[in-house]
C-alpha cells in the first residue's frame, strides 16, 4: 500500500490546455512546488514545449523534473522534420523528458519498419534523455493492438511507452496497462522500459489500483517513479486536499 504522499511521488503532473500561457503555467509551476513544500513532491511536470525554459528555470534545485509533449502532439501528423525540430528546440531549452505519439496511421497501414524508424529518430536526438512512446490505447482498443504498438515502441528505443494522450480518445484503462505491463516483461529490449499510466486517473483509489495491477505482473523492484508514471492534472489536488 502506498501512501498518498508516496503515490505523488510517481506523478507527471500536468497542464496541457490549449489556453496555457506564461502567467498560468507559471501558476501551475508555483503550486508544483507548494506540493512538495507540503511534502507531496511529484516526479515531472509535463507541458508544452514552449514552456520548457521557464520550467526548467522555476523548478531548478527542486528535484521536479521537465517533461514535454512533442512531435505535433496529440496528433503525430505532419512532417517527420518539423516533429524532430519541435523536440530539437524543447532539448535545447532544457527538457528532461519528452512524450511523443506513435504514429498511428502508419500503424494501422501496417508500416511498422516506418513507425519504428521514427521513434528511433526521435530517440536518436536525446541518448541522454528520457523519450515516453504514447500508444493512444483508446483508440487501439483490443489487446492484440496494444501489444503489437507496445512491442514496436520498446524496439524503438522508447524509455517510456504511455497509455493516453487524454484528448481524442478514452484514457487509461486497467485492461490496456495489463497488456503493456506483460508487454514489458516480455521484451527483449537491453534495458528496461517504463509505463505512464495517463487519462482520467483523478482519484487515491483509482491510482492504487494502477500501481497494484502494476506491482503485480512486473514486481516490487520495478516500483519506482524511474519506471512508473501516472500522468494527472487533478490527481495531486486531491491526494494533498484529502
Amino acid at each position: 500500500m502506498w501512501t498518498k504522499n508516496e503515490v505523488c511521488n510517481f506523478v507527471d503532473l500536468t497542464t496541457l490546455n490549449s489556453y496555457d500561457s506564461p502567467k498560468t503555467v507559471k501558476d501551475f509551476l508555483e503550486q508544483a512546488l507548494i506540493y512538495k513544500e507540503k511534502e507531496f513532491p511529484v516526479a515531472a511536470v509535463c507541458l508544452y514545449p514552449n514552456f520548457a525554459k521557464m520550467a526548467k528555470d522555476k523548478l531548478k534545485n527542486s528535484g521536479i523534473k521537465t517533461a514535454v509533449v512533442a512531435g505535433n502532439f496529440p496528433s503525430s501528423q505532419g512532417f517527420l522534420s518539423t516533429k524532430l525540430q519541435e523536440c530539437e528546440f524543447a532539448l535545447e531549452a532544457g527538457a528532461d523528458e519528452v512524450d511523443i505519439v506513435l504514429n498511428l496511421g502508419e500503424f494501422d497501414d501496417g508500416n511498422y519498419t516506418q513507425v519504428v524508424d521514427e521513434i528511433r529518430a526521435f530517440k536518436g536526438l536525446m541518448p541522454n534523455k528520457t523519450l515516453k512512446v504514447i500508444l493512444e490505447t483508446g483508440y487501439l482498443k483490443t489487446p492484440e493492438r496494444i501489444e503489437k504498438a507496445s512491442e514496436l515502441a520498446i524496439t524503438g528505443g522508447a524509455d517510456f511507452i504511455k497509455t493516453s494522450t487524454g484528448k481524442e480518445f478514452l484514457g487509461a484503462s486497467l485492461e490496456a496497462v495489463e497488456v503493456m505491463a506483460k508487454t514489458i516483461v516480455n521484451q527483449k529490449a537491453e534495458k528496461s522500459v517504463g509505463l505512464k499510466v495517463s487519462g482520467g486517473v483523478k482519484t487515491y483509489n483509482e491510482a492504487l489500483e494502477y500501481l497494484n495491477l502494476i506491482k503485480k505482473i512486473v514486481g516490487k523492484e520495478y516500483m519506482t517513479n524511474k519506471f512508473v508514471r501516472i500522468g494527472a492534472s487533478s490527481l495531486v489536488k486531491n491526494l494533498a486536499s484529502g
